[in-house]
């Protein structure tokens, strides 16, 4: 029987998706939770549609512009032949679908994260902990997080803010249980120590603005590990 996904983006954030105004990073967030939630795909969908109807009611105004002859110059450029369009089609949907190798283990992700995270970086790995950097291009570090069973990271805070996203497995902290699906969006204010079960690892998409802040153990022994997760 599958879980019951408990934690959602923000209507505020699902209303700002749909409009295209988030920036690259969190709407990748966004993107991978409606993805793997059958209610926010549905409440995006309306919120689409009602964007779309606005829309539709603006008077459009007559372009001066002749298209015709730009229209014509596209037709006219040769078209790829059959067999490379099918090559380069083929070749896209094995790097959209080939599955996320991590300890051994095989992980699908969803739709909106499989051809960025074909890229990812060098898995980085500490303890139980593992950490592979997303191409994403945008101003916030976004990463895989993929945590062994029976781990704990370190108790911390956040210098700005943590957008997590469970991928595959099950995490928990103070607050709760999380599983595949949950978007978990922490702050400054908010101070957590994530860890795995006995019997389940964990695979998180990770958006983080600035680095976190340990808040046990020795300094001179935590510094380090805030450049493994950021």
């Amino acid at each position: 029987m599958a879980h019951a996904i408990k934690f959602h983006p923000g209507m505020a954030l699902l209303e700002q998706y749909a409009e295209g105004t988030l920036s690259a990073d969190v709407a990748l967030a966004v993107a991978a939770h409606i993805d793997l939630c059958p209610h926010c795909q549905r409440l995006s969908q309306d919120i689409t549609t009602d964007l779309a109807g606005q829309l539709a009611q603006q008077r459009v105004k007559k372009d001066p512009h002749d298209w015709s002859d730009m229209l014509a110059a596209i037709m006219a450029e040769p078209a790829m032949a059959k067999a490379e369009l099918q090559a380069e089609q083929h070749k896209a949907q094995r790097a959209a679908y080939e599955p996320i190798v991590v300890n051994q283990r095989q992980f699908m992700l969803p739709r909106a994260l499989q051809r960025l995270a074909s890229n990812h970086g060098k898995w980085l790995t500490l303890g139980g902990i593992a950490t592979a950097k997303l191409p994403a291009g945008g101003e916030h570090h976004v990463s895989l997080l993929y945590i062994d069973k029976d781990t704990e990271v370190p108790q911390h805070t956040h210098l700005g803010l943590e957008m997590t996203l469970v991928l595959s497995g099950k995490i928990a902290d103070e607050n709760g249980e999380y599983c595949a699906g949950d978007l978990l969006i922490n702050s400054p204010d908010d101070t957590h120590t994530p860890r795995t079960l006995a019997n389940e690892d964990c695979l998180c998409l990770s958006v983080l603005s600035a680095p976190l802040q340990f808040k046990k153990g020795l300094t001179r022994l935590l510094n380090p590990l805030q450049q493994f997760f950021y």
